[in-house]
């Protein structure tokens, strides 16, 4: 979800409208999701075309002090730094995103985002500024608790590491100051294999499917919403715990374009 390129504004505007918003639900259990992601996790991660060619790549933390029992991600790219804190159940606390090139803010009209859940009227409240000077403010309602789409991998990891596979919920992002309300399926073998023949699919990710040992998650409208939006995100993991993220894609045509994760440390 970043704000770098013409492409990746098109992929967050395709995220809006399909997942875009996103706020994940979170399922009441025992124990916390933050329970059952490791604690310290750095990933490269490459945005790149159906050719395999990478257009941008950022380094991103995501780091769980035990003390306050919260998430820190930190994210770190050319074209933005971005850090941002969520709960215990990976519920968005705050976050605090800084453009890096006057070019890209002046295409996007902010150099500064900050954003805040109000606990008292859940909500999540957004300002955005340019030259220190507040341009746009924004509220997301959110009904329930819910997580955000930049630790959406982390989520279903999570879900994972709990022998568990079924998020439904809300999505919210951000950059689309919305929510939606989501369903998931994770894929069999076949229907992942039926993915690898599909045209326009990157190298790198036809590669990672024929090696098979993931899990591949198909999240999504169902019922007569997917008639309006029928376009559906995958998410791909280790199938081997702890179930390290290792891609996302959505979108078709020149819209297109995949995410990979490449675990550092």
């Amino acid at each position: 979800m970043i704000l770098i390129s013409k492409w990746f504004s098109r992929l967050l505007i395709l995220l809006a409208v399909l997942l875009a918003g996103w706020t994940v639900q979170v399922d009441a259990s025992a124990e916390a999701l933050i329970d059952f992601i490791p604690g310290r996790q750095v990933y490269r991660v490459a945005i790149i075309t159906p050719s395999g060619v990478e257009e941008y790549v950022y380094h991103v933390e995501f780091q769980v002090n035990p003390g306050t029992r919260e998430l820190k991600v930190s994210t770190d790219g050319p074209g933005y730094t971005m850090e941002s804190r969520y709960d215990a159940d990976l519920g968005l606390l705050n976050s605090e995103m800084k453009v890096v090139t006057g070019e890209d803010a002046a295409r996007v009209g902010f150099d500064h985002r900050v954003a805040a859940f109000d606990s008292v009227e859940d909500k999540m409240v957004l300002a955005f500024y340019l030259d220190g000077k507040l341009q746009d403010t924004r509220e997301v309602y959110l009904p329930q608790q819910a997580t955000e789409v930049e630790v959406l991998g982390l989520y279903l990891q999570a879900l994972l590491n709990q022998n568990r596979t079924d998020f439904h919920g809300l999505i919210l992002d951000l950059n689309a100051s919305g929510r939606y309300q989501l369903d998931s399926r994770v894929l069999t073998d076949k229907q992942f294999e039926a993915l690898i023949r599909q045209k326009n699919m990157a190298p790198q990710i036809r590669d990672m499917l024929a090696a098979g040992q993931i899990t591949v998650f198909s999240i999504g409208y169902n019922g007569i919403l997917r008639l309006f939006f029928p376009t559906r995100f995958h998410v791909v993991l280790e199938k081997a715990a702890p179930h390290r993220i290792l891609a996302y894609w959505a979108g078709s045509g020149k819209r297109l374009r995949y995410v990979v994760y490449e675990f550092l440390e």
